[in-house]
């Protein structure tokens, strides 16, 4: 089953965007032989179209789009690659935003092994530390929040996502853990797993509903589930 990754789908208005991709096949990350890249703006028209994409010994696949191109604030520009494994062609699609405060994690390895000491020691052979989980739960966290019809960088302050995002990574990592239902990882995976679910029903935030950069008086604390903004 193939598996593909944008690592990041926000970009800071009028800074150069490094566009960067995987592509994973069984848990393996393969290496395209070759990939082109376009990028659209929410309207579908293109900006750059059919760009030659560098591809990394290891696989990543990786584009800069010109700060030229995200001079304006888009939500739901869309980026396309076509790369190719084996002969057969794949088309990737993803949406990204241009926003004026770009949301990043506030959880660090350090913080993982506060809750779980122990984690040092069961982390998998091919790895160094736990990032690539703490990133796979952000980029599930962002998309929540926008599945609940909210847009995350309107958030600017991401620690306020700090306790649903250690629960999400933690059920990230206990799921690859385990290895039958019941075990000692099975339950943790369960149990961040709803613990994860209960804190996003229960998140407060603060909101910058102008999109001005900063949080106004008026913009009051809000639960996440009830922010719904059309446009």
């Amino acid at each position: 089953m193939i598996t593909e990754i944008l690592t990041e789908d926000q970009v800071i208005k009028d800074e150069s965007f490094p566009i960067e991709a995987k592509v994973y096949d069984g848990g393996t990350q393969q290496v395209p032989s070759a990939a082109t890249i376009t990028v659209k703006n929410p309207t579908g028209k293109a900006q750059v179209k059919d760009q030659s994409v560098a591809i990394a010994s290891g696989g990543t696949m990786s584009y800069t789009l010109p700060a030229a191109k995200t001079n304006a604030l888009w939500e739901n520009a869309i980026i396309e690659i076509t790369y190719t494994i084996s002969s057969v062609d794949h088309k990737m699609v993803r949406f990204f935003d241009v926003v004026l405060n770009k949301l990043s994690p506030c959880v660090v390895d350090d913080d993982l092994k506060e809750y779980y000491p122990e984690l040092a020691d069961e982390i998998w052979s091919a790895e160094s530390n736990y990032d690539d989980q703490i990133q796979e739960a952000f980029r599930i966290l962002k998309r929540e929040l926008k599945n609940k019809g909210n847009r995350p960088h309107m958030l600017i302050d991401g620690s306020q996502l700090r306790i649903p995002l250690i629960h999400k990574t933690f059920e990230i990592i206990f799921r690859g853990f385990f290895k039958e239902a019941g075990d000692k990882w099975h339950e943790l995976y369960k149990e961040h797993e709803q613990k994860f679910k209960d804190e996003f029903a229960d998140l407060v935030i603060k909101y910058d509903s102008d999109e001005d950069g900063n949080i106004d008086k008026d913009e009051k604390a809000v639960l996440a589930s009830q922010i719904n903004l059309e446009r």
